[in-house]
């Protein structure tokens, strides 16, 4: 039985060390085709003319922040337990003709609150919907499905029309989501 040098590419081998072809070899990724921007779909049930215009949507950030703890040396050690932080999701959509997707939004978030009289109020169950992400891979399958819960708009933004404007592009609209949490799924 050898311990010590095996040759050119291969390192030392013996008990415990293994060879460096075979952990080259596992080091290799199952699949060599990217994640592309483009490969997803959006389902937001209470938005569905958001839904199907949609030109982009994220994944938010995700964070936690460690907790940390005084010492008598003055330092404060972090350690692991602390409070999760979710950004708020984006979605972009183009604006139809009638407006009809933007003022899904508009009338959800004027729902959320008393904008002129308490009879716009919706009940509480109302407020929220789920949002879901399904991320595809190259071949256009369902890979994973993002789902984030109890999702309400925060933020819509506005229309900026142009007389001067001598293209026809249409209006790309911006409406900004919170969530309680989102969690995924491999399907």
């Amino acid at each position: 039985m050898s311990h010590g040098y095996t040759g050119a590419g291969h390192g030392y081998t013996g008990p415990g060390i293994p060879d460096v072809t075979q952990v080259t070899n596992s080091r290799q990724p199952d699949t060599n085709n990217y994640l592309a921007s483009n490969l997803f779909q959006l389902e937001i049930t209470r938005l569905p003319t958001v839904t199907y215009h949609c030109q982009s949507a994220n994944i938010p950030t995700i964070s936690i922040t460690p907790v940390e703890q005084p010492s008598t040396f003055g330092t404060y050690p972090k350690h692991v337990g602390g409070r999760y932080n979710f950004e708020d999701m984006s979605v972009s959509f183009l604006v139809d003709e009638d407006m009809k997707n933007w003022l899904e939004v508009f009338r959800w978030i004027e729902s959320l609150g008393a904008m002129e009289s308490w009879d716009t109020v919706i009940k509480h169950r109302d407020f929220f919907s789920d949002i879901v992400i399904t991320v595809m891979n190259s071949a256009y399958k369902r890979k994973y499905e993002v789902r984030f819960t109890n999702a309400f708009p925060i933020a819509l933004s506005g229309i900026d029309f142009n007389s001067s404007s001598t293209d026809n592009e249409p209006i790309v609209a911006n409406a900004t989501f919170t969530y309680d949490s989102y969690n995924i799924t491999a399907l």
